[in-house]
């Protein structure tokens, strides 16, 4: 057997692949856990949203020789440092190298800031392949007067509990290498991978019953933007320390209610969500560490992360969600050996997205111990906390509970939330806090959870009421001041100027916050930045009159409209507005007017174009690429005019007619490339002939690991290199044959050449 090192290369990464090329090998596949994280490594390729990044920041200089040889014993020390992963066509498998494998060299960069934040940003960003190479990487960035030390290792070995233990034994291996002594025995002893045991029959019989007919379709926030047509998991974090008041109310709540503090910040934040339109019924994520007893220390990926279920019941007082809480919160502690990856299908329902998951939301409760004074060869050295940029859930609330201090650090998907609403969040959470502690008793559904920020802003009051006359009704409506030359427009002409822009939500502008109102579904006058139904407020400013319409007030004055509240349709389990395809149809440079009709769950789209060969395949792509799979319309329809019905709205009857006498072209039968992708469906799907044109590869039975294999087998069909969130977005043979003949943006190109396998009869066309 040859070594990786005899060979001596330079770089370990390197040593580390050539390791894997020269040894005889054990291949091993992966666990489901294990390939659920590398799933989403192949969904997102270009971004390290599985890394765990660690910072130390030096004062003075880094002997680097020395802590090149600290990184490579650790690496030959602890087995799990050693194991690799490689993407095969079948899945993920993994492999342990041998225990004479040097760790990554540690790259040193001159940098002019005393704390890196950019660069240490990026590096903690930059992905880590399932390539057979190490799974972590090292740097130092050199500063004016103190050095930073960086080490991110991948998800798939490596977990927040692993940070400190990696943090001490690095310290005292660097130590002891940069004053010439031995190694402490702790650190020669060598460490085997701690492999978590399978789930028990009993916890997976409890997670059935836990999570028995939930759906998350439930979990939206009315604060959240709409889902953007392909999701990055770009993220950021606000960070907020509860005051002195705050805390002693928690902690007084934890006593009077006879909780753990955990389950007493879980109870409020389930609260909040609901607020916020989420639930009634909820299902939040919570890690847990599942090392036993006495491994504590082991370094490794050993967290799951539990379902906690929680229906807000809106007549019951805070004090009795508390004991709900607190019965789901140790009933999953005694069955946490499940990771949720075994349990997401006992909650079975059409995906619409690769983020379709059990939950959006997680709440992680870290106690904080007060920790020694580090050093580093005997300089002071303190741990930096760095941001990878990414958020795998839409909120994640992560809880630092010290003696004398609660934190809170909120992360948040970019996407659907901004800082603003992340920042407004974590005053709301504070205010909910003392209002529960004040009367837990109290039904939590006439809770106001707005904090002194929102109450801020100026607005009417928070009384709702019919109009008198259909006349005053219409005259409010009317007077409603909308265009930026005070000319008065209704809020359906408002919305049909800007949907002709191509813009959605529609913005209308410039607004005067004492004419306008939104209110939730109490009639309570909701804050900026929170979806509820646009009202008008009468001449008393104490009554409001409906306009039918969902929106938001913009925190810049403006006034954001998502549709009427009537031509909400469900699509895929979700809950879609019209409007939003409309206005992306109306995008298309050759559409001129756009209806959706919605019937028996399916969503047909009318457009007014000039006739041509291909226009609907055409405009149906279009749409692919701006919306959200669950608002694409099924099936495009050209027609000249869109019947309207005396009342202006869509002459529904007219259309589906329409529709009905122009059925749906053939011409996929002889569609060589739909034919091929129908085959593949059969083979993979193990179906008894190929599959029809529009049959969902999920809704068939496939899950992400066949589609992994699928994209696999679609690149040696084609030539085409594909990712696996294309499969996600155009699930059916006749969509994604439309996905692979269409131009390829910039953006999506993938990083990988084409693929070794050589031309293949069909290839997408790239205008670059």
């Amino acid at each position: 057997m040859q070594s990786a090192e005899k060979a001596k290369p330079a770089d370990g990464a390197a040593a580390a692949l050539l390791a894997t090329l020269t040894h005889k090998r054990r291949l091993d596949a992966a666990t489901p856990k294990e390939s659920a994280l590398w799933l989403l490594d192949r969904l997102l390729p270009e971004a390290g949203v599985n890394n765990v990044p660690l910072a130390v920041r030096v004062d003075g200089r880094l002997d680097i020789a020395a802590l090149q040889a600290a990184v490579d014993g650790l690496v030959r020390r602890h087995e799990v440092l050693r194991t690799v992963y490689l993407d095969r066509q079948a899945g993920l498998v993994r492999e342990v190298l041998g225990e004479d494998t040097p760790g990554p060299r540690v790259k040193v960069h001159d940098t002019v800031a005393g704390v890196p934040e950019k660069a240490l940003r990026e590096f903690a960003a930059t992905p880590i392949r399932c390539d057979g190479r190490l799974m972590l990487r090292a740097a130092v960035f050199r500063g004016p007067d103190a050095d930073t030390l960086a080490v991110v290792v991948h998800h798939l070995v490596f977990d927040a509990a692993s940070v400190p233990v990696l943090i001490a034994e690095l310290a005292a291996a660097y130590d002891a290498r940069a004053t010439g002594r031995d190694l402490p025995d702790e650190l020669r002893t060598p460490v085997a991978a701690l492999r978590d045991p399978a789930p028990r029959e009993e916890s997976l019989a409890y997670w059935r019953t836990a999570l028995d007919g939930f759906d998350p379709a439930g979990l939206d926030l009315d604060c959240a933007r709409p889902a953007p047509a392909r999701a990055t998991l770009v993220g950021d974090a606000v960070l907020h320390v509860l005051d002195d008041e705050t805390r002693d109310l928690v902690r007084g709540l934890q006593r009077t209610q006879r909780a753990p503090e955990a389950v007493i910040l879980f109870t409020a934040f389930c609260l909040l969500l609901a607020a916020h339109g989420a639930g009634p019924d909820l299902v939040v994520g919570s890690p847990v560490n599942i090392r036993p007893p006495e491994a504590r220390s082991a370094i490794g990926y050993h967290v799951n992360t539990l379902p906690l279920r929680l229906t807000i019941d809106p007549g019951r007082g805070f004090r009795d969600l508390v004991k709900e809480a607190r019965t789901a919160f140790f009933g999953a502690l005694a069955h946490s050996d499940t990771p949720v990856d075994a349990i997401a299908h006992e909650t079975a329902r059409e995906p619409v997205s690769w983020r379709d998951t059990l939950f959006q939301h997680m709440f992680n409760y870290v106690p904080v111990e007060s920790a020694g004074a580090l050093t580093l060869g005997g300089a002071p050295a303190r741990a930096l906390h760095v941001e990878t940029g990414f958020s795998k859930f839409d909120l994640e609330l992560f809880v630092q509970s010290g003696a004398d201090h609660i934190g809170l650090r909120i992360l948040y998907c970019s996407e659907v939330l901004d800082r603003a609403d992340a920042q407004a969040l974590a005053h709301r959470y504070a205010t909910l806090l003392h209002t529960v502690a004040a009367d837990p008793d109290r039904p939590v559904g006439e809770l106001d959870v707005w904090s002194a920020e929102d109450r801020a802003l100026p607005g009417p009051g928070t009384t709702r009421s019919a109009p008198d006359t259909e006349v005053e009704a219409a005259r409010d409506l009317d007077a409603f001041r909308t265009s930026p030359d005070g000319s008065a427009l209704g809020l359906a002409d408002a919305a049909a100027h800007c949907a002709a822009a191509g813009g959605y939500p529609y913005v209308v502008h410039p607004l005067d916050a004492r004419h306008i109102a939104v209110v939730g579904r109490a009639g309570n006058r909701l804050p900026a930045g929170v979806r509820g139904e646009v009202c008008l407020v009468r001449p008393d400013r104490a009554t409001h009159v409906a306009t039918g319409w969902t929106g938001s007030l913009g925190r810049d004055g403006t006034l954001e409209l998502y549709g009427q509240a009537e031509r909400v349709a469900l699509l895929h389990g979700r809950a879609v507005h019209p409007e939003r395809v409309e206005a992306a149809l109306l995008a298309h440079p050759e559409v001129t007017g756009a209806a959706l009709v919605v019937t028996d769950g399916a969503a047909l789209a009318f457009v007014t174009a000039d006739e041509r060969p291909g226009l609907a395949d055409d405009v149906a792509g279009h749409a692919a690429r701006l919306l959200p799979r669950a608002a694409q319309p099924a099936r495009v329809i050209r027609t000249d005019t869109l019947s309207l019905r005396p009342d202006h709205g869509w002459d529904t009857a007219a259309l589906l007619a329409l529709a009905a006498a122009e059925p749906e072209s053939g011409q996929d039968d002889a569609d060589e490339l739909v034919a091929e992708l129908r085959g593949l469906w059969r083979d993979l799907l193990g179906l008894a002939e190929p599959a029809g044109a529009d049959a969902d590869f999920f809704s068939l039975g496939g899950h992400s690991l066949l589609g992994a294999q699928l994209v696999q087998r679609v690149d040696d069909v084609t030539g085409t290199r594909i990712k696996l969130a294309d499969l996600f977005d155009n699930p059916t043979p006749r969509s994604l044959a439309r996905h692979l003949r269409a131009p390829m943006p910039a953006a999506d190109r993938p990083i990988a050449g084409p693929s070794a396998a050589g031309p293949k009869t069909f290839r997408r066309t790239d205008h670059s």
